[in-house]
C-alpha cells in the first residue's frame, strides 16, 4: 500500500471517529459544548490553573481560536478568570464548580457511550491502538 493511500485512510478514520465523538457529545450528552471546547475545559481541569497560552501549545491552535473558546466557556460560567498579582498581563483560568461537576459528569457518560464501541474490539487490539497512536504522538513531538 502507498504512503499517500495510508495517510488518506489514517485521515478518514481520525476525521470519522472525531465527528462521532462530537455527535456523541452533542446529542446524547451535552447540546451546547463542541468537542473542542470540552477538551479545553478539560484540559483546564487537569491542570488546575493555566494560561491560554499553555492551551494553544497544548493543542496546536492559534491564540484567537482559544480565546473563542474560552469566551463561551466562561459565558457558561465553567470557567473563571484570574489575573496575575505580579503580571497583570497574565490570566490564569481555573474551572469553576459548575465546570467541574460538568467535566465529571460529560466524561462518565462519554466514556460509557465510547466504551459501548470498544467492546467491539479485544483487549490486545485496543492496546496496541494505543500504543501506536502514542508512539506516532511521540515521533511527531521529536521532530
Amino acid at each position: 500500500m502507498e504512503l499517500k493511500e495510508l495517510i488518506e485512510r489514517y485521515q478518514a478514520g481520525m476525521n470519522q471517529v472525531y465527528r462521532r465523538v462530537n455527535i456523541l457529545l452533542k446529542e446524547k450528552i451535552h447540546s451546547d459544548i463542541t468537542t473542542d471546547q470540552f477538551a479545553t475545559l478539560q484540559y483546564i481541569f487537569k491542570n488546575k490553573k493555566c494560561t491560554s497560552t499553555d492551551i494553544a501549545n497544548e493543542f496546536g491552535i492559534g491564540k484567537s481560536a482559544v480565546t473563542a473558546q474560552i469566551n463561551r466557556l466562561f459565558d457558561k460560567q465553567l470557567i473563571e478568570r484570574e489575573r496575575d498579582e505580579n503580571d497583570r498581563r497574565v490570566i490564569y483560568l481555573h474551572v469553576t464548580e459548575q465546570g467541574i461537576d460538568f467535566v465529571q459528569y460529560t466524561e462518565k457518560a462519554l466514556f460509557k457511550e465510547l466504551g459501548r464501541y470498544l467492546t467491539n474490539f479485544d483487549k490486545e487490539e485496543i492496546f496496541t491502538f494505543i500504543e501506536s497512536l502514542e508512539k506516532l504522538a511521540k515521533v511527531m513531538n521529536e521532530d
